[in-house]
């Protein structure tokens, strides 16, 4: 599944060949406003590559790998801010971006300070992911025992609730609050678009929604099939697979992707327009056309916030 940003996965493979047979991936250089860095140099898993002017550099890399290194080859110019640690995975679409987030060192210490609490909360969000998705894998293990046996009693089904109602609706309920911070990023960012804090923001809110979505995502088949064994309830099972299919056909693909396919780029062209009269021409168009797709994406949110609720309070009953 495509997703808005990019899942931050350890490399394993350092200095893979980027020439020869393999997958072409395109990798984008950007600063947090979206504007591209041109003609910059950067090392990837160790191969020193330029970017083009649109700030794109095409390497290929073995289809047995997931996942690159990258590096500035100037880190006294630019430092990278995303994927944190410089480590990125490799979408399995390679005609999807991969999108690099670069910055120019801060040398006042307050604005260094913020940087460093930013990333704290960060790294706190991902170990909170991590560990989801560790129980959720131990999980599993325990399911594949269980429907191993003959013969299943109450006090394993009794078990297996206590075990993954914690994991299903802590899942769900970091989705919901997650998109909602998104939204709330977006659409704040449709009445400053010549505020950079509020491109920060919308940043912070992006990464974040795609760690959750990509766990939930990835756990659905396994939420579902610990609903039907442990509450016994092809019922319930169906309820939470229409919860997360009605996450991605109804609100992830429509609204979410579309910021990052349309109207990323739109935000990009309306700052970049130099004519100031035209651009804010652009900007309120653009500024209106951002308004609606929030205000659709409330509703969405709604919808799917009631249909959590229920769920939670049915598989805690």
């Amino acid at each position: 599944m495509r997703t808005f940003c990019y899942v931050l996965i350890y490399a394993m493979f350092a200095g893979v060949s980027t020439y020869g047979q393999g997958v072409s991936y395109k990798f984008r250089i950007r600063f947090s406003d979206y504007s591209p860095l041109a003609n910059s140099k950067f090392i990837l898993s160790g191969s020193l590559l330029s970017t083009d002017p649109q700030g794109i550099i095409n390497s290929k890399y073995s289809d047995e790998i997931t996942y690159v290194n990258i590096e500035s080859a100037n880190v006294q110019k630019y430092k990278i801010m995303y994927p944190l640690e410089g480590r990125a995975i490799l979408p399995k679409d390679a005609n999807t971006f991969v999108d690099i987030y670069v910055a120019k060192p801060e040398s006042n210490p307050l604005k260094n300070l913020q940087s460093e609490i930013v990333a704290s909360q960060r790294s706190m969000q991902n170990k909170a992911i991590v560990k989801l998705q560790e129980e959720s894998r131990k999980g599993y293990d325990r399911i594949v025992a269980l429907l191993s046996k003959s013969t299943i009693d109450e006090a394993q089904l009794s078990k297996g609730r206590l075990e993954f109602f914690p994991l299903i609706s802590t899942a769900l309920n970091n989705y919901l609050n997650e998109a909602r911070n998104f939204n709330d990023a977006f659409s704040a960012l449709s009445k400053t678009l010549n505020n950079r804090g509020s491109y920060d923001q919308l940043s912070k809110a992006i990464y974040n929604y795609n760690d959750i979505f990509n766990l939930l995502n990835a756990n659905k088949d396994l939420y579902q099939q610990a609903i039907a064994t442990y509450w016994n309830s092809k019922e319930l099972a169906l309820k939470f697979s229409n919860i997360v299919d009605f996450a991605i056909e109804e609100l992830h693909r429509p609204f979410i992707l579309e910021v990052n396919y349309h109207f990323i780029n739109r935000i990009y062209e309306a700052n970049d327009e130099p004519n100031k009269k035209e651009r804010l021409k652009l900007q309120k168009a653009l500024s209106n056309d951002m308004d609606q797709l929030s205000s659709t994406v409330s509703r969405r949110l709604l919808s799917i916030g009631e249909r959590i609720t229920v769920l939670n309070s049915l598989l805690n009953h």
